[in-house]
């Protein structure tokens, strides 16, 4: 028999991750008495040689469970054929960059390191006979694969920051919209679909709101204001209350701009509130336009970095912009919620990462604080009970229940761990010159 140390020990893991294998139902002991220790079989140990073997295959946790459960070998040819197919369409990526490397490294003209920059670059691809196009897709596939070393690249290229946070942009979109990666357009849809009706899609409330609209303290009269990623259209209606000026509701899904006309009309604002079908990482305002750009717990589609970066461009000298964001609270977060968040959204910081993401894309921060953790409470009670009603419409649609299984995942984990992670305002200001 084996111990959890001496178990985990055997196949270079930690001991919270057999402790979570435990509580996901994944691998549990053969003995496990109350008050005693946990006591691995000799068959115990197999099946976690079986569950390693499948994590080095890069198959998720929830695919392994399904194999480990089922007793059907075709299933496991079919979660085996896909991830190989998973695995052939990101090799074909890497050949397609090392295609374009080593044709640009035939280049006579390939120039000193020390002379390296932007415009040498675009040079080398025309000269390798490498289409405008072909360089989107090259940097479109390094960004999906190593977005942190597409950024030092940029960055060795000489180009300014700003001009990153564009090109990291638009090499995201589509690819990382709502983080669902390769997933179907179907999967979008019924993502979309399920949170429609629901009276916020995120947690948040007017209070929140106002104490971040009363940090942008150099707004104009009548500012011009977008609201990205507005959903069903609460934070416009309670922007343009606060501003008295109108305000530009932008979202990609067309039955949550119908949402915001509603709740404009329910307001009595439907002459200040102009909806807008667009897409964050491709806006078409003129630049320096805006005087407030705001966006509550939506930034993370595109990335918070490359929002800063990119939606800089569109404020005017002085003008300001607030995003809520998605941050942990505590450094020593269980590891269970560690594991969900990582594979939920792995680029969640901390305050201090976010703070710092900010002055380096050339803001001042005007200020910063945390929503209450009352307002996650209403959020996920609406949620479950939203859920609840909505379930028979999507019981014969396999990326409905997946995405209802997701949320409710989301509910449990959140209550089992209060207090470990938060949304976080930041309200920032772009410099005068």
């Amino acid at each position: 028999m084996y111990t959890v140390g001496r178990l985990a020990k055997k196949y270079g893991l930690s001991r919270s991750t057999l402790l979570y294998y435990d509580s996901i139902g994944l691998l549990s002991p053969t003995l496990h008495n109350k008050g005693e220790y946990r006591q691995y079989s000799e068959d115990d140990a197999q099946n976690l040689g079986q569950i390693c073997a499948y994590r080095q295959a890069g198959l998720s946790l929830k695919d392994i469970t399904l194999l480990l459960s089922s007793e059907s070998s075709s299933e496991l040819e079919s979660v085996l054929k896909q991830r190989l197919n998973e695995l052939s369409e990101e090799a074909a990526v890497l050949h397609n960059q090392r295609r374009v490397v080593a044709e640009l490294l035939n280049k006579s003209t390939l120039a000193d390191a020390r002379e390296m920059n932007k415009n040498t670059w675009q040079t080398l691809f025309q000269e390798a006979g490498i289409s405008e196009q072909e360089m989107r897709h090259w940097h479109a596939d390094f960004e999906r694969m190593n977005p942190d070393k597409h950024a030092r690249f940029l960055r060795f290229l000489h180009i300014p920051e700003e001009e990153i946070g564009l090109i990291r942009a638009w090499s995201a979109a589509p690819h990382k919209i709502l983080n669902l990666k390769k997933e179907s357009e179907k999967f979008m849809e019924s993502f979309f679909r399920i949170y429609e009706k629901l009276d916020r899609k995120g947690p948040g409330d007017y209070e929140s709101t106002k104490r971040a609209f009363e940090l942008c303290t150099s707004l104009p009269k009548n500012p011009e204001i977008i609201d990205i990623g507005c959903g069903n259209g609460r934070n416009a209606v309670d922007l343009a209350k606060l501003s008295g000026a109108r305000v530009t509701a932008l979202d990609i899904y067309e039955p949550y701009l119908h949402e915001t006309q509603n709740t404009a009309l329910q307001a009595g604002l439907e002459e200040r509130i102009i909806t807008m079908k667009a897409d964050m990482a491709d806006l078409c305002f003129k630049a320096q336009s805006l005087d407030l750009i705001w966006s509550e717990g939506a930034a993370y589609i595109m990335g918070f970095d490359a929002a800063l970066n990119y939606w800089k461009q569109f404020l005017k000298p002085g003008a300001c912009m607030a995003l809520s964001e998605a941050m942990w609270l505590r450094s020593d977060a269980p590891e269970e919620l560690r594991i969900f968040w990582n594979e939920a959204y792995p680029a969640m910081r901390d305050s201090r990462a976010n703070i710092k993401a900010v002055e380096e894309a050339g803001y001042k921060l005007l200020g910063h604080f945390v929503i209450p953790q009352r307002d996650w409470d209403i959020f996920y009670d609406n949620l479950e009970q939203h859920l609840q009603s909505i379930e028979a419409e999507h019981i014969n649609d396999s990326c409905g229940a997946v995405i209802l299984e997701m949320s409710r995942k989301e509910i449990e984990i959140y209550r089992k761990y209060k207090g470990c992670y938060g949304y976080e305002f930041y309200v920032m200001q772009k410099p005068l010159k």
